[in-house]
């Protein structure tokens, strides 16, 4: 697995704000045939749940929840997608270095404390400091990020995102290697040359742009790439 460092269906019914309720993108409505392969992820932490279904060879539905926010759900080609999976690693030391720092000063006011009998007044502000320290080291455990996404072969829009990892490292490069597999599988099946595929990546993103799934400006980034390819230009 290639890796990069930073460089059916349910109906939203309006007005409903019960945690239940799934914004659903899917206007074409594919019928599920087949189910090929499933995934499930959820981090407690970040009060997330993630679940991706490959299905009919070469859809993929992607359902996600996020904490205090409602699921949405929504469809996509596989096809179009670039079949190098990327990484996103993010660790906000900071908050790890300030919680060290933090606890090294607590300990030092512990000391001080013990030997002037530990009074009223510093042991309040032992516990204070200490307090702090234990909220930056949640703080760096919240902020880290391990993902690693697929994006679309010539627009370059990031589609679909995992957790690295989870739920445990086998299962979870199980599911990517054959993920994978499929996307080639698709592409084959296609059988669209350069020029075609552009054209047919280009309609998929418009369709998403439409159901609110990919914002217009990154739309409009993915159209311009596709647009200024030699295939795309060659065809004109």
């Amino acid at each position: 697995m290639t890796e990069v460092k930073i460089e059916s269906t349910e109906i939203d019914l309006e007005g409903l704000e019960d945690d239940t309720t799934t914004n659903f993108s899917d206007n074409e409505k594919i019928p599920v045939d087949h189910i090929n392969f499933e995934l499930e992820q959820s981090s407690k932490l970040h009060g997330l749940y993630r679940k991706i279904t490959i299905f009919n060879d070469t859809h993929c539905y992607q359902s996600v929840k996020n904490k205090h926010q409602r699921k949405h759900k929504y469809r996509i080609d596989i096809a179009y997608l670039d079949p190098r999976p990327f990484r996103n690693r993010v660790k906000p030391w900071k908050w790890l270095y300030g919680s060290i720092a933090l606890l090294v000063l607590d300990l030092a006011l512990f000391f001080a404390g013990w030997l002037d009998s530990m009074s009223i007044t510093f042991l309040g502000l032992f516990i204070g400091v200490l307090m702090v320290s234990l909220m930056a080291l949640l703080a760096f455990f919240h902020y880290s990020r391990d993902r690693v996404f697929f994006r679309t072969q010539y627009g370059k829009i990031k589609l679909i995102e995992f957790i690295n990892n989870n739920p445990d490292r086998d299962s979870f490069r199980s599911f990517i290697n054959k993920f994978i597999m499929q996307i080639n599988k698709s592409k084959t099946a296609k059988n669209l040359n350069q020029t075609k595929f552009l054209a047919r990546e280009l309609q998929e993103l418009r369709r998403l742009k439409d159901e609110t799934v990919i914002p217009t400006d990154s739309y409009e980034k993915a159209k311009n790439l596709i647009f200024s390819h030699k295939a795309f230009s060659a065809s004109e």
